[in-house]
């Protein structure tokens, strides 16, 4: 029989913060039951059609998912975050004035709040959840205030003093040593904070996981951008080069995201407005926008594979007709393939599909303390599709039980890991410890392959996590810098010194990024 062929897709959306439904379609004894993760089959505002809904076992065949308008906001809600708590042995930077009215036992601070004009109004430029678990005491109403279009002199800097003072000092050295770069330069670098302008937490996780994604932003850091396209996903990418060179940029210790924002917003409308969203569902999103500004492929005709072929080469095949139809670094970079396999019950016809992925969504077993591999263990498992869930067998030509199962084809280069922490009742979070690895190929993602006595080893290096529940939260993000190879918390504009690796596993882990070692 026919191999499927795939569509730009994606694991499910489901089990996102605010619970954002999708229906999973199995891949279809006979014929395309693949989900879309774009184009016609995008659903709502947010939703998306997927094939691994496994937050609460597969949903129903057709069923289509409701759309995402989240509208929370997480004021009042410090008292939620139990599970996190800051880094009471560690300094934070950012850009100038220290910070007056402090709690004992969070730490010392260097240059909290940036000089935005008067004292009265700066602190409307931040999450008031965020400034009160710093010891900052602030009243509720002032988040209703957003921040001018131009914070700084220019749309992301934020220098202080000492920058002028290097520049002046600079002048007396030798010319030998003018251009040299210190290591000391080099390993603070990047840490710099990016100030949240209205619920905007969600998005600095990502871009801070991102910014610490080492090949991407070495190729924007030297990325020209251009005008010359007419798609509105082309500014995504012009600005979002923009912000990394400066945010990779010495002694600049916080910038401000605003027109980062407001060309995303241009096409995706949902998040035009300052309301809290999901951090991964915004990561897709985000990613998919960059592919698209950077995408040089081309459509050929539908795929067509002779059946009697293996089936390594039937997924070799499906992949090289995938990448000439999207070609861009970031599916270089992020996307995987994953072979997807349904056996009828009843004749026992086998069907193999191969689709790509983007991210993994796991889900997390009932016990309060897991292993990631027990996550990854739940995703690979076999399940059966029976009652509403049966899918029509090709050979019997009629609906089935049948079993279906995942294992991995193709590993990314960075694989994304969410962990499905919000339940479909959209009501509860699932506060789980899941104790993942984060040394140095620590994480052998072998015994998920399809090809068995075979080891793939992964790196940690950059964390979202989320605190709070599903009526309101605060993400945060904690990476690994490329250089020194210390681990920093960002949350928004504020940036710790280095922390220990018992600080990396908690209750709020919600995005684990890792790099093919």
């Amino acid at each position: 029989m026919p191999v499927i062929s795939p569509r730009r897709t994606s694991t499910s959306a489901s089990g996102s913060i605010y619970g954002t439904s999708s229906s999973t379609v199995g891949s279809g004894v006979s014929s395309d039951t693949s989900s879309s993760r774009f184009g016609s089959d995008r659903l709502g505002s947010g939703g998306y059609k997927s094939y691994l809904d496994r937050a609460g076992g597969l949903s129903k065949l057709g069923t289509s998912s409701s759309s995402y308008s989240p509208s929370l906001s997480y004021l009042g809600q410090s008292s939620s975050y139990s599970s996190y708590s800051p880094r009471a042995s560690t300094s934070y930077r950012s850009s100038s004035s220290s910070l007056t009215g402090g709690s004992s036992g969070v730490g010392t601070y260097r240059s909290i709040l940036p000089s935005l004009g008067s004292s009265s109004s700066s602190s409307s430029n931040y999450d008031t959840t965020t400034l009160s678990r710093y010891g900052v005491r602030s009243s509720a109403s002032l988040r209703s205030a957003l921040p001018p279009a131009s914070p700084t002199s220019s749309r992301y800097w934020d220098r202080d003093s000492s920058r002028s003072s290097l520049i002046s000092s600079s002048t007396s050295h030798n010319n030998t040593d003018e251009n040299k770069k210190s290591s000391n330069d080099e390993e603070t670098e990047g840490l710099c904070g990016l100030r949240n302008i209205g619920n905007t937490c969600f998005m600095n996780s990502v871009i801070q996981c991102l910014s610490h994604t080492n090949e991407l932003t070495k190729f924007l850091r030297n990325y020209n951008p251009t005008k010359s396209s007419t798609s509105k996903d082309q500014p995504i990418l012009n600005e979002f080069s923009k912000l990394i060179k400066e945010m990779w940029t010495n002694n600049v210790h916080s910038v401000t995201p605003m027109e980062l924002k407001r060309s995303f917003s241009a096409k995706h409308r949902m998040y035009s407005d300052y309301n809290q969203q999901d951090a991964q569902e915004f990561l897709r999103f985000f990613l998919d926008s960059l592919h698209c500004a950077l995408n040089t492929g081309v459509k050929g005709d539908l795929l067509k594979i002779d059946d009697n072929l293996s089936d390594n080469k039937k997924a070799e095949l499906t992949w090289e007709w995938y990448s000439r139809l999207e070609n861009s670094l970031i599916r270089d970079l992020f996307v995987g393939q994953l072979k997807s396999t349904l056996r009828c019950t009843t004749c026992g016809n086998t069907s193999v599909t191969f689709d790509p992925f983007w991210d993994l969504s796991v889900p997390l077993p009932s016990s309060s303390r897991c292993k990631l591999e027990s996550c990854l263990d739940l995703f690979i498992r076999e399940e059966v599709l029976d009652g509403d869930e049966m899918p029509t067998c090709a050979k019997c030509q009629t609906r089935r039980k049948c079993t279906k199962s995942f294992t991995i084809q193709r590993f990314p280069k960075y694989l994304v890991i969410h962990l499905k922490r919000f339940s479909e009742t959209r009501f509860s979070k699932l506060s789980n410890i899941v104790e993942f690895p984060t040394g140095e190929r620590e994480l052998n993602m072998g015994p998920y392959g399809a090809n068995a006595n075979s080891n793939m080893y992964f790196s940690l290096y950059a964390i979202s996590n989320h605190m709070g529940s599903t009526g309101g939260g605060h993400y945060v993000a904690i990476c690994k810098h490329p250089v020194s190879k210390k681990w920093h918390e960002f949350n928004d504009n504020l940036v710790s010194d280095s922390l220990s690796d018992h600080h990396l596993v908690s209750s709020s882990a919600y995005i684990l990024f890792y790099e093919r070692a």
